[in-house]
């Protein structure tokens, strides 16, 4: 289902801005956040991945207050699964069973 909203803007109760969600299904109430390597990886100063991941963390926590779900994935997530699975969040589907595991 395609979002109704690219870079949807999050407002509080009292009319600040939150942020902007990359994408968003107002209907339904709920974001999805792209979480790219870029984000994380990049070189950051001394002490600064925390602080980047920790910030990420109360943007959404404030989203959440607003009553918005979150829904995060990643370019692994996009990708084409193997025995016709399809993409979508990984957490989402289960694993297969190992192998000589039969599943009830």
């Amino acid at each position: 289902m395609p979002p109704s909203t690219l870079q949807l803007p999050v407002w509080s109760a009292d009319g600040a801005l939150l942020g902007r969600a990359d994408s968003g299904w107002q209907e339904q109430r709920v974001i999805g956040e792209f979480d790219g390597r870029a984000k994380y990886g990049r070189p950051l100063r001394p002490g600064q991945p925390g602080d980047v991941v920790f910030a990420e963390k109360r943007r959404e926590d404030a989203f959440r207050e607003q009553g918005w779900g979150v829904v995060r994935w990643t370019w692994g997530d996009l990708a084409p699964r193997d025995r016709g699975r399809g993409p979508g969040p990984s957490s989402a589907r289960p694993e297969p069973p190992p192998a000589g595991v039969t599943p009830d």
